[in-house]
């Protein structure tokens, strides 16, 4: 389950952020920006409990005991109800932000109860709730909606035990929500399966792709590569990773050298040529459009921080 992410990590398999934020009985929140390298399989959790994961950054590839496996991306919220079980989970990108809120459901309880005031006198449907999360192996992952696009947008100034317990109070609207049918936030069609091999051909890829980002990399040279049609590689690896294959490479490009700039003594251009930008014009103008600063920028503030912490 996604708490043991938190409560199994063992010594030095976990480092950065981590706020456990208490909100009520049976409802308890973590805020986390945190490096996580996860034990395989997982341990089990108990059974009782409705764990809501809000994903503010990074990527998370879990695989349900049933087979079913989905990956995570930032701005998307990922529900597990009772009886949805992890069988593996991993983040490809080495580091996860966002909030975890955790409900559990004891014996002789009812979830209406638990939640209590933060539905502000609203009914929940727990039977209908469960039916449609049972229909999809217990799971659902919610992304591009306007509510998902609201939460984010809202997280996103306020500090750390604000958003755990605004984590929480989402939690008891998404309930509600997915309880009632509601228009305002439609679960999304089930994705196709995806079978091992297609999987590990997608994780080749990505990591040759990591390994060779000063490289002029293109969708028919990857595919060549590895065998498998164009249209084939960009379905399958938007559905393993969860955004477009171009997409994925500029935002690594970007971000390594982002590591650069903050590490290194290479010039800009220097630099650009390293994560495969032709011109330190362009390399520019991608570089501004993530960090909202230019490469010189970027490096002076780095610089300043590292020197006077």
């Amino acid at each position: 389950m996604l708490e043991t992410l938190f409560n199994s990590a063992a010594p030095g398999t976990l480092s950065g952020r981590l706020r456990r934020i208490p909100v009520r009985d049976g409802v308890r929140a973590w805020d986390f920006d945190c490096a996580l390298s996860l034990p395989s399989p997982l341990p089990a959790a108990p059974q009782n409990r409705y764990q809501i994961l809000f994903c503010r950054s990074g990527a998370l590839r879990v695989e349900l005991a049933v087979g079913k496996q989905l990956f995570l991306h930032e701005r998307e919220v990922l529900l597990l109800a009772p009886g949805a079980t992890l069988a593996r989970a991993s983040v490809p990108d080495g580091r996860l932000a966002g909030g975890l809120v955790v409900v559990e459901v004891r014996r002789n309880d009812s979830l209406q109860n638990v939640l209590g005031s933060l539905l502000g006198g609203l009914t929940l449907d727990a039977v209908r709730l469960e039916e449609r999360l049972n229909a999809r192996s217990g799971c659902a992952l919610l992304r591009g909606t306007p509510w998902t696009e609201t939460v984010f947008s809202a997280l996103q100034p306020l500090q750390p035990e604000a958003r755990g317990r605004y984590c929480a109070f989402k939690t008891a609207e998404l309930l509600y929500l997915l309880s009632t049918d509601s228009p305002l936030l439609p679960l999304p069609p089930e994705a196709p399966g995806r079978d091992r091999y297609q999987v590990e051909l997608m994780r080749q890829v990505r990591d040759h792709m990591l390994a060779h980002l000063a490289d002029p990399l293109t969708i028919n040279q990857l595919s060549a590569r590895f065998h498998i049609s164009p249209t084939a590689l960009k379905d399958c690896f938007r559905q393993t990773y969860g955004r477009p294959l171009h997409q994925y490479l500029l935002e690594h490009r970007v971000r390594r050298a982002a590591e650069l700039l903050s590490e290194s003594n290479l010039s800009i251009v220097e630099i650009a040529s390293a994560v495969g930008y032709n011109s330190a014009s362009q390399f520019g103008v991608a570089f501004k459009r993530r960090y909202h600063l230019t490469p010189s920028q970027f490096r002076r503030m780095a610089h300043t921080q590292k020197f006077s912490s």
